[in-house]
């Protein structure tokens, strides 16, 4: 099995089913969820079962998205291979997101992992105007928490130098994380990895608080993302 190829199967085939649906209700703290989908145990060798648990995935997912439960889903490349995908969902309690994948013989049975937190949406990722037949390579930037919490002033000061980058169209999306190593989500479609780090730098959590920051490869449906390309 070849999980970036499987999700990307995945994203082709549930973004077809997003493109038709109604635009995201008012966005709200509560309710949502930023999942990464992480390395489970070894999946079996046996190519029959892997095959029909691969079409349980993405039809599952294709259910989540058509009953306005998920909103986005895409791979990353993790330098560790941890980390293999983010989902984002809305739930009451994250045992209601839980049994969302009990159909998926991948989740349940432990070959893939649920690292599911609460997030803050701040500027979302599309659900409208999709090309159903399209992925395209953007960037994900994590920004973990620091060894001590940020003061008011600091997350007023984080929060700020990240609005301005949404203002000047440097990034496209942005969740905030209630917990866990991550504390915030930022999605770019400027593919050099380069050009963000610098940009990142001036972050200023990576002085106050000597965060660090992670950029990488992720994959979302074209269109997904509504940011021009810098």
């Amino acid at each position: 099995m070849n999980p970036t190829r499987l999700i990307i199967s995945i994203c082709l085939l549930a973004f077809s089913a997003c493109a038709a649906m109604p635009g995201n209700p008012a966005v709200k703290p509560n309710g949502f969820w930023f999942i990464f989908l992480e390395t489970g145990k070894k999946a079996p060798d046996d190519k029959t079962l892997i095959g029909k648990m691969q079409l349980g995935h993405i039809e599952n997912f294709k259910r989540l998205f058509g009953e306005k439960i998920l909103f986005a889903a895409g791979p990353m490349q993790d330098p560790s291979k941890i980390k293999r995908g983010i989902v984002i969902v809305r739930a009451p309690s994250k045992e209601v997101l839980v049994d969302y994948f009990q159909p998926d013989d991948y989740v349940r049975e432990g070959y893939m992992l649920l690292n599911a937190r609460r997030t803050v949406v701040h500027n979302e990722l599309a659900t409208e105007g999709i090309d159903p037949d399209g992925v395209e390579e953007v960037r994900i930037i994590q920004i973990m928490r620091g060894a001590a919490p940020a003061t008011d002033g600091e997350l007023k000061a984080n929060h700020a130098f990240l609005q301005s980058l949404i203002d000047k169209g440097t990034i496209g999306a942005w969740y905030s994380l209630d917990s866990g190593p991550v504390t915030e989500i930022i999605f770019s479609r400027i593919t050099d990895s380069k050009v963000l780090e610098d940009v990142f730098a001036d972050y200023p959590g990576t002085k106050s608080s000597a965060v660090s920051i992670a950029v990488w490869r992720q994959w979302l449906g074209k269109g997904v993302l509504k940011q021009a390309a810098k």
